[in-house]
């Protein structure tokens, strides 16, 4: 899956992608925003839960709520109650997590 970092007109960080890479997008963009330290709270929940020390982890932002168990995460939005929840293996979800992370620390700008 491939996502588009980038900042707005009035510099708040936003991402993009297509298929299920857009709700993942919303999910950075929207819950993580601009916080290094919820991006890295992510990153500690996942390796908790893969290395067995919790059975599952759970996050309700703004508008998504993020699950991560054993096998895979699923972000479900909470705008749109009667819309699936999208899986996402939680290597993927590390490498993108990792990616806002870093898009962030690095202050690019659009």
């Amino acid at each position: 899956m491939r996502l588009e970092y980038y900042r707005d007109a009035d510099g708040s960080p936003n991402a993009r992608g297509q298929g299920h890479g857009r709700r993942l997008a919303a999910f950075l963009a929207g819950d993580l925003q601009d916080s290094p330290e919820s991006a890295r709270e992510v990153l500690r929940a996942i390796e908790a839960v893969e290395a067995g020390r919790v059975p599952s982890w759970e996050r309700t932002g703004n508008a998504h709520t993020l699950t991560v168990t054993p096998h895979g995460a699923e972000i479900q939005s909470e705008a749109e109650a009667d819309a699936a929840p999208s899986h996402v293996p939680l290597a993927e979800l590390r490498e993108r997590v990792a990616d806002w992370l870093a898009f962030l620390e690095s202050g690019a700008r659009s």
